[in-house]
């Protein structure tokens, strides 16, 4: 007789990830692309403007790279995986998803960077549709994976948008 699995079940190893961020990059460069072919109305000729856009946009950039390498800190991202266990420290205690905010910050920055007033409006959608298809999927499987220690992670911890972890009260 077999011995009985204590193990609980893991997270799809390719799960939503890879269609959420190549759908944000992707409609990213076509807009940009659309934009500088004249197509897409809203270019911003004023320069010191365009320097401040550039500015944020590099920004932007810089902190999803950050978030994104700092989601292993200390190089343990691989060993809570393989341990499945929910991983709460580097980025990951600023965000809760630092690998779709760096996508979501480098489209961001890209946007910026193209001087395009109508195209901020995508980083609202991306924003948007993150946070539905993360509710839908990644949220609750951790959920059914984690219980209440995902719960309360979620009430200090900001899903889309890193920021300072909240005190539990």
């Amino acid at each position: 007789m077999g011995k009985k699995e204590n193990k609980k079940k893991h997270l799809p190893l390719y799960g939503i990830g890879p269609v959420l961020c190549s759908s944000m990059a992707l409609v990213t460069a076509v807009c940009i692309w659309l934009a500088n072919k004249g197509y897409i109305p809203g270019k911003i000729d004023n320069k010191a403007i365009k320097l401040v856009f550039l500015i944020i946009g590099i920004a932007l950039i810089i902190e999803g790279i950050v978030l994104f390498f700092g989601a292993d800190l200390n190089g343990n991202l691989q060993e809570n995986i393989k341990a499945n266990q929910l991983k709460t420290n580097g980025s990951y205690k600023f965000v809760r998803n630092p690998c779709y905010c760096m996508f979501l910050f480098g489209c961001t920055g890209a946007l910026f960077i193209a001087h395009n007033a109508l195209l901020l409006v995508l980083p609202i959608l991306f924003w948007a549709e993150m946070t539905i298809v993360l509710k839908k999927t990644e949220e609750k499987w951790l959920t059914k994976l984690y219980g209440q220690e995902y719960l309360d992670y979620c009430k200090k911890v900001n899903r889309c948008i890193p920021w300072f972890p909240k005190k539990k009260g």
